[in-house]
C-alpha cells in the first residue's frame, strides 16, 4: 500500500503532530508500507526556515525509510491571524501545484487543523485517485471560535462550510479521542465515517528512570505555549508556591511565548526557568531530570475531549502528571492513579497541589510508576500501529468498491 500523509507541520520541527506523523510513517515504513510525507519547509513557531533547508519550489529527501517531500510556503510566527492565514494558505496551494511531482499514493492521509491542508488534501486525494483519510486532531474552526481567535461571523462560516466539505470527501475520519469521536458523530457531513484511533506514545524512547533525590520540587512542562494551554495558571500558581518548595522548568516555544516572558520578570519568579524549543528526542531527558510533569488545558468546553500528548509521554517516562484540566484525561490520569488533576485556571488549586506533591516523593514514585504500567498497557505504538494499518486498508477497500 501507498500511503501519503499531507501535512503542515514535521520534523525538525518540535510538536506533538511532528512527533505522532513521523513515528507513524516510520513504523508504517518498517511494516513495508510505501510511505510519503508531503509537508513544507521547517518554520514553526518563529517563521524563519531552518538551516540547512531553504524555501523553494520543491525538495525530496529520505527520513528513517520515508520519502519526504517538501513545497513551498510562506514563514511566518505563530501569532498574528493574518500571517498564519496566509502561511496555511500558502503551503496548501504549493502541495497542490506539486502534488504531480510526488509518488502516487492509494490512500492520502490529510491533517486538520489547519483545516486548508486538510482542504487541501480533498483536491490532492482526487489528483492521486487515492482514498481520502482526514485525520482530525482538534475542531476546528470550534476551538478557534472557543478561543475567541476567529470571531467574524462571515469568517466562521466560510470556516464551517470548508470544515463539511472536508468531511464529505473523507472516506475515513480519524480522530484520538472519545469525546472528538461523538462530537463528530453529531455532524451530518461526518456520521457514520468516524473511527477513533487512540493516542500513542513511544515507550521506547519515553522510559522511566529513578526519581532524583532534592529538597524542592521540580516540575517540567514540554509542549506548546499557546492559546490553549493558559500558561498563565502555571506562572500564577508558581509565585504562589515560592522558590523554597518549588522550581520550574517550561520547554517549548508558541504564540503566548512572549506574554509568557514578560510575566517572569518579577524577582520572585527566578525559579521558573524557560529552556526554550528542545528537539523531542532531547525531552525524555528533561523527564530523567525532573520529578513530575504539569499538562495545562483551559476551561473550555471544547477540551473536555482533548488528551495532550505530553501527558502519555510523562505517564511513559514514569512521572507523576499534575494536571489542571478536566474531561477525558482528567479521567485518564486519576483512573489510572498516575497524577493529580485540579480544575484549569484555577491557580490556587493548583498550588495547593503542588505543595502536596512536594512534600510527599513516595506519592510521587508511585505515580509515576502506575502511569508507567498504564502507558506500557494502554497507549504503547504497537496498538496504534495496528490501529492505524486497519484504518488505512479500510480506506482503500471503499476506494476500490464499485459504485452502485
Amino acid at each position: 500500500m501507498r500511503v501519503t500523509f499531507l501535512t503542515h507541520y514535521y520534523p525538525p520541527e518540535v510538536g506533538a503532530p511532528q512527533a505522532r506523523i513521523s513515528t507513524l510513517g516510520r513504523l508504517l515504513a518498517e511494516r513495508g508500507l510505501e510511505v510519503t510525507v508531503h509537508t513544507g519547509f521547517p518554520n514553526y513557531p518563529d517563521g524563519r526556515v531552518r538551516a540547512p533547508y531553504r524555501n523553494r519550489p520543491f525538495s525530496v529527501e529520505q527520513q528513517a525509510g520515508v520519502r519526504v517531500v517538501r513545497s513551498l510556503v510562506y514563514p511566518a510566527p505563530n501569532s498574528g491571524f493574518a500571517r498564519r492565514l496566509a502561511n496555511h494558505a500558502t503551503f496548501a496551494s504549493s502541495a497542490l501545484a506539486t502534488a504531480h511531482r510526488a509518488p502516487p499514493a492509494d490512500v492520502v492521509v490529510a491533517e486538520s487543523p489547519p483545516l486548508f491542508c486538510a482542504a487541501a488534501g480533498v483536491a490532492y486525494a482526487r489528483l492521486k485517485r487515492a482514498a481520502l483519510v482526514v485525520n482530525v486532531a482538534d475542531r476546528w474552526p470550534a476551538s478557534a471560535v472557543e478561543l475567541g481567535a476567529l470571531r467574524a461571523p462571515a469568517a466562521i462560516r466560510a470556516a464551517e462550510a470548508l470544515e463539511s466539505l472536508c468531511y464529505r470527501a473523507a472516506a475515513a475520519i480519524s480522530v484520538p479521542t472519545k469525546g472528538l469521536a461523538d462530537s463528530l458523530e453529531w455532524h451530518p457531513d461526518a456520521a457514520g465515517k468516524v473511527q477513533r484511533v487512540g493516542p500513542s506514545v513511544d515507550t521506547a524512547l519515553f522510559r522511566p528512570t529513578p526519581l532524583p533525590e532534592r529538597n524542592r520540587l521540580r516540575l517540567l512542562y514540554a509542549g506548546t505555549m499557546g492559546m490553549a494551554q493558559g500558561l498563565g495558571t502555571l506562572i500564577e500558581a508558581a509565585r504562589r508556591v515560592g522558590q523554597a518548595l518549588l522550581e520550574v522548568w517550561i520547554a517549548g516555544d508558541g504564540a503566548e511565548a512572549p506574554r509568557v516572558r514578560a510575566a517572569l520578570a518579577p524577582a520572585e519568579l527566578e525559579h521558573v526557568r524557560l529552556l526554550g524549543s528542545v528537539p523531542h528526542g532531547d525531552v525524555p531527558a528533561l523527564y530523567a531530570d525532573c520529578d513530575a510533569a504539569v499538562v495545562l488545558l483551559r476551561d473550555r468546553p471544547l477540551f473536555a475531549s482533548a488528551v495532550p500528548t505530553k501527558t502519555l509521554e510523562a505517564m511513559a517516562a514514569g512521572r507523576a502528571v499534575l494536571l489542571s484540566a478536566r474531561g477525558e484525561v482528567a479521567e485518564l490520569v486519576e483512573g489510572a492513579g498516575a497524577g493529580v488533576a485540579v480544575p484549569p485556571d484555577d491557580p490556587d488549586r493548583l498550588a495547593a497541589a503542588i505543595r502536596e506533591l512536594a512534600r510527599d516523593r513516595e506519592q510521587l514514585r508511585r505515580m509515576g510508576e502506575a502511569g508507567r504500567r498504564c502507558a506500557e498497557e494502554r497507549f504503547d505504538w504497537s496498538a496504534g500501529l495496528a490501529a492505524w494499518q486497519r484504518l488505512l486498508e479500510d480506506a482503500l477497500a471503499a476506494r476500490d468498491q464499485p459504485a452502485n
